[in-house]
């Protein structure tokens, strides 16, 4: 494979090198010049050095970055080739060789979904083009999707004896892995015919007789997340001194745990039907009857119309039962539902609108009726991202509005809350966070101890860095601080809280 991409790397340098060439009677050209003549003399080193200068006389030639992302190629130094190739589509969406280049890069790294999206862009653009069904159908191969695969590999154009024996070898797998054993043989009679001393014809031999075992899909997926906290006021004594609150002991710190697992029940092109149980944990060192614990239940469809072009949509449906206990002891249950939709309008916008409905049912009964908290809860909102360079840097902003329905007059309530946000990325991939919420509670009836409608304002303020590492970048190692800051016409129930959280997230 390594060997085809080389191949359709020098080709495309050829294709595309007349075009600068025509200017070489001018001295301001003389560093592009310069650098195609090192380039194809094996001098990648000068080239780039040439290249670069080139980039600096002419920062909008698409040319000139397509120029350097292939000699980085050269150079063995990928993620400099793929942030080069994709400058030159920011400068002419329209330039296929580099969305090309770009894809071949991605599978080379084994990112066969990243890579789908800019080879099918070629494809929309030059269907006939060398090569491009075998690739983008080996990227839908080793994504598991067999039709797909099999529909790009049947519109495979090549005059390269190797990738004509690679798209008949994998065309036969697929058809194998689909159960169409018997047309799989033939495709594989095929690859011996071709070339009876290919290092394919032997596997395909075997295959003619043995039934290959189809590759185990990945079903089965688990997550744990653990923190260490400190919270200064675990238990929300109140800022001013009622009741004589004030001098009850707050501070603690945390151990956090949750543990995630979830299977894929069944799964298509578009969509994917999971279920899932994970058990929450954290325990209160300072104030031991403050413990928490949950068991999440819940079923979850994604529908994707996985378009290239925008806008593209996907859909999730979500339902959850969970069962809490504090202090060891059944606290309350809650059934969820939520159906989100994610609409992307352009490469930088994408919106998430969000509906939720809750029914929660506490355990203990209050003395007063009117303090019973079982209720309902209906939430509809939306937010915008607005995203930079391929989403790792975002702006965010949205507003929702959640209507409770309670059984004790006491809890009834209209909320409204707007938040804004900022992802930026730091050198080495460190994600720097920080995330603002404002939300205000609006009460519908007075209360019955305090004989005033209740309102509250809460603000919450989150600063967070993050960095993904491993060889697969399945851990997630934070640091985070959150400040609170709650205000009511109620005294009891206006407070401040900081927390305080470092911790890791394995996924495998």
């Amino acid at each position: 494979m390594k060997k085809i991409l080389r191949i359709v790397l020098i080709l495309s340098l050829f294709l595309v090198g007349s075009q600068s060439l025509s200017f070489s009677d001018e001295s301001k050209y003389q560093p592009l010049v310069s650098g195609m003549k090192e380039y194809k003399d094996g001098n990648y080193k000068k080239a780039l050095e040439d290249f670069l200068k080139a980039e600096k006389l002419f920062p909008k030639d698409a040319d000139i970055p397509f120029y350097i992302g292939l000699t980085h190629l050269q150079l063995k130094e990928t993620k400099e080739a793929a942030r080069y190739f994709k400058k030159t589509v920011r400068l002419n969406s329209s330039y296929s060789d580099a969305r090309f280049q770009l894809g071949m890069v991605l599978i080379q790294e084994r990112r066969f979904e990243d890579a789908i999206p800019y080879l099918q862009k070629v494809f929309q653009q030059s269907p006939e083009r060398e090569n491009l069904g075998y690739f983008l159908g080996y990227c839908y191969f080793n994504l598991g999707y067999w039709q797909k695969a099999l529909s790009y590999f049947e519109k495979n154009k090549t005059q390269d004896k190797s990738i004509e024996e690679l798209n008949l070898y994998y065309s036969g797998l697929a058809k194998t892995y689909s159960g169409k054993t018997k047309e799989a043989g033939e495709i594989y009679k095929k690859v011996i015919e071709i070339d009876p001393a290919s290092p394919l014809a032997s596997p395909s031999q075997q295959l003619l007789t043995l039934k290959p075992s189809k590759p185990k899909e990945k079903r089965l997926n688990f997550q744990l997340t653990t923190r260490f906290q400190y919270d200064d006021n675990l238990i929300l004594v109140p800022t001013t001194d009622v009741y004589n609150l004030g001098s009850q002991k707050r501070k603690t710190t945390i151990e956090l745990s949750y543990l995630k697992g979830e299977y894929a029940l069944s799964r298509t092109y578009h969509s994917q039907f999971s279920a899932s149980y994970g058990l929450y944990q954290t325990i209160a060192n300072s104030l031991p009857h403050n413990d928490v614990q949950d068991h999440i239940v819940s079923l979850d469809w994604l529908y994707s119309d996985r378009k290239t072009s925008f806008p593209n949509e996907t859909f999730r449906l979500t339902y959850s039962y969970d069962y809490l206990l504090s202090d060891w002891k059944s606290f309350l249950y809650r059934n969820t539902i939520r159906p989100i939709l994610f609409v992307q309008e352009t490469p930088k916008n994408l919106t998430l609108f969000q509906y939720t409905f809750q029914n929660k049912n506490f355990y203990e009964n209050p003395l007063y009726d009117e303090d019973r908290r079982n209720a309902n809860n209906d939430e509809v909102g939306l937010v915008h991202f607005l995203r930079f360079n391929q989403g790792k840097h975002f702006l965010k902003a949205g507003y929702f509005y959640d209507k409770e329905f309670a059984e004790g007059s006491n809890w009834d309530y209209q909320g409204n809350k707007g938040l804004a946000g900022l992802q930026y990325t730091l050198p080495k991939d460190i994600r720097f966070n920080f995330d603002f919420e404002y939300k205000n509670y609006h009460y519908d009836n007075s209360n019955i101890f305090f004989d005033v409608y209740r309102k509250d304002i809460s603000r919450n303020f989150t600063w967070s860095l993050s960095k993904d590492i491993g060889r697969d970048k399945n851990t997630t190692v934070s640091l985070e601080y959150t400040r609170t800051i709650t205000s009511s016409n109620i005294p009891l129930y206006a407070y401040d809280k900081d927390l305080v959280s470092v911790g890791m997230d394995w996924r495998w």
